[in-house]
């Protein structure tokens, strides 16, 4: 992670646990804070500058990154270094708006994704705009010859929030609201850049659903033979999921399946119970639910992360219940 993305992501953590032993200028949203404060605090870092010697330095330089190591000059002062990278960040962010970097782009891209977060926005017009331009800062790069994947995973370095996961977030939110098209255009444009491709897939399926059943059961069955040879527990239990409220039990009975050998540790089981009781509750099979609801209360305090002893007498009637032998 670079150093924004590190004070953004200390920022954006703080807001959530107010326990976190920081210092305040690890955490201090400097877009609220004057120009005037901005040099103040840089003067007291024997860095003196007004607005016009600022200018002057960064006339010849590309990045606040490059400006702050002409800047300041102790180098064991590492806290120093931080505190004054951070200030002449935010001055370029707001002085030389025009004169963009990678790390000023993502800076804006993850205040506009926690804004999005905190349904600060109206709309999605912002978040849009700055996926648009994010996905032709990476076919800028691929163009060049780079990776998609290593372009992505650089680019992803300079956000505090994990890219990836928001993407298909957001595009599950899309399709959420029927915006099928939008969504669409999404996944045909991020697929490439994504380390997990297979979640990508998922959605695919999905909006196959929508308009063309039997290809999304295609596409269903070829990621299920993916993740039998490679399994990804918390994938199986989004996919059964949304098969539970879907009439194919088919897919669904090889997706509980295959999630069940997957299951490690007792926050697994309890995830695959809780799919199980969707499935029958959608399949108005009122006594299976409650005899599954009574087994998933009784474990509810048992702790998430411990390894599942397989001899578990629940575990063993669960899979007598799907038929694994």
């Amino acid at each position: 992670m670079q150093v924004k993305a590190l004070y953004n992501a200390l920022r954006y953590n703080k807001l959530t646990d107010s326990s976190l032993k920081l210092e305040p200028w690890q955490v201090e949203d400097l877009r609220k804070v004057s120009t005037g404060d901005l040099l103040a605090r840089l003067k007291k870092l024997e860095i003196p500058l007004d607005e016009e010697k600022f200018f002057m330095y960064a006339e010849n330089i590309d990045t606040p990154e490059e400006l702050t190591e002409c800047l300041f000059v102790r180098e064991n002062d590492l806290s120093g270094f931080d505190q004054c990278y951070l200030l002449l960040f935010e001055l370029w962010r707001r002085l030389l708006p025009d004169k963009q970097s990678l790390s000023l782009f993502c800076d804006e891209l993850d205040e506009r994704i926690a804004h999005y977060d905190e349904n600060a926005f109206a709309d999605d017009e912002l978040i849009q705009e700055s996926l648009e331009e994010l996905e032709d800062i990476l076919d800028e790069n691929v163009d060049q010859g780079e990776s998609p994947q290593e372009v992505f995973s650089v680019v992803s370095s300079y956000c505090a929030h994990d890219l990836e996961s928001f993407l298909y977030d957001f595009i599950v939110e899309q399709i959420d609201a029927e915006n099928e098209m939008y969504a669409s255009e999404l996944l045909e444009g991020f697929y490439e850049y994504v380390s997990d491709q297979r979640w990508f897939h998922f959605l695919r399926a999905i909006l196959f659903s929508k308009t063309a059943p039997d290809e999304a059961r295609i596409v269903f069955g070829h990621l299920l033979e993916h993740l039998q040879e490679d399994p990804d527990f918390d994938l199986l239990i989004e996919i059964g999921n949304y098969l539970a409220h879907c009439e194919d039990n088919a897919l669904f009975a090889q997706t509980i399946k295959q999630a069940f050998h997957a299951i490690e540790k007792e926050g697994h089981f309890q995830e695959l119970l809780r799919t199980m009781m969707k499935f029958y509750q959608c399949a108005d099979k009122d006594a299976e639910f409650l005899a599954l609801e009574q087994v998933a209360l009784k474990r509810e305090k048992n702790d998430l992360e411990a390894l599942l002893d397989k001899a578990d007498q629940d575990f063993q009637a669960f899979k007598d219940k799907i038929h694994l032998h």
